[in-house]
């Protein structure tokens, strides 16, 4: 069964969040797969309406997947990776950080 972990402070995206708050939600998620016994599982955090985000406040969810036809199921179209690309897309995006 699906469990969530909800950040106290009350943010719409993962950006409203500040950083001293989201340092818990990893460990409490953790905990959370450990007290369900889930092996398998996905950690899943949505960010605007198109990437399916229905709640318009930031939570985490902790899905156990037990199997092929249970938990989640996505597609991700894979593209081949032109390595030139990503490479300056990594140094253009590490300067803004």
């Amino acid at each position: 069964m699906e469990q969530l972990v909800i950040p106290k402070h009350h943010g719409e995206k993962l950006t409203d969040i500040p950083d001293e708050q989201l340092r818990e939600i990893l460990p409490v998620a953790k905990k959370l797969v450990l007290a369900t016994g889930a092996e398998d599982y996905n950690i899943l955090q949505n960010n605007g309406r198109i990437a399916h985000q229905v709640v318009d406040h930031v939570h985490f969810h902790m899905i156990p997947k037990p199997n092929t036809t249970e938990g989640l199921s996505m597609t991700w179209p894979m593209q081949p990776t032109d390595m030139d690309k990503l490479k300056s897309y990594f140094e253009e995006i590490k300067a803004k950080m």
